[in-house]
Order: C-alpha cells, then structure tokens, then sequence
C-alpha cells in the first residue's frame, strides 16, 4: 500500500528543488542580461570614440592619416570583439532558459 504522507513529502522535495533551480536560472538571466546591458555601454562608447576618430580623420587631414587609419581599425575591431561577446551572452542566457524547460 502506497503511503500518501510519503508520497506528499517526496513531491515537495522535488517542487522545491524545481523552484530553487527556477530561482538560481531567474538569476543567471539577471546576470546574463547586465553583463550584455554593460557590454552594450562599452560598445556605445566605442561607437562614440570611432566616430570621433573618423570625425578628426576628416577635419586634420594633415596628421599621418596611417596612425589614424590603424587606430580606427582597432576600434572597428573592438566593436566586433563587443558584438560577439553581447551576441554570445544573449545565446547562453537564452540556452539556458531552453535548458530550464
């Protein structure tokens, strides 16, 4: 014979370790997302400082435009470097959410 008292203590171990492991995911969501809110930012800055460069590139054109050209360049890559850790924050953190279900 089935012991319901058993079988009602064992259903809630198991709904609160589902909620537990729904709060521990809630939180890494959290994370995920202010880690790409933060890497957003220092993205925008990027953009800034690259139009900036690009703006000065075109009013002293008598600087060595190879030095402004290179710093450009590095500024494009960072941007690129940005977008793929944003871009991979945001697939882990929806990974995640898929993993959770």
């Amino acid at each position: 014979m089935v012991d319901t008292t058993e079988i009602k203590a064992s259903l809630q171990r198991e709904i609160e370790a589902l909620t537990n492991a729904r709060d521990e995911l809630k939180l890494q969501l959290k994370l995920a997302r202010n880690e790409a809110r933060d890497e957003w930012s220092r993205i925008e800055s990027t953009v800034e400082r690259l139009q900036l460069e690009l703006k000065r590139i075109g009013e002293d054109a008598k600087e060595p435009l190879k030095d402004i050209g290179t710093a450009a360049l590095h500024l494009v890559d960072e941007l690129k470097r940005g977008f793929t850790r944003v871009r991979g924050s945001v697939k882990d953190a929806a990974s995640d959410l898929t993993d959770a279900r």
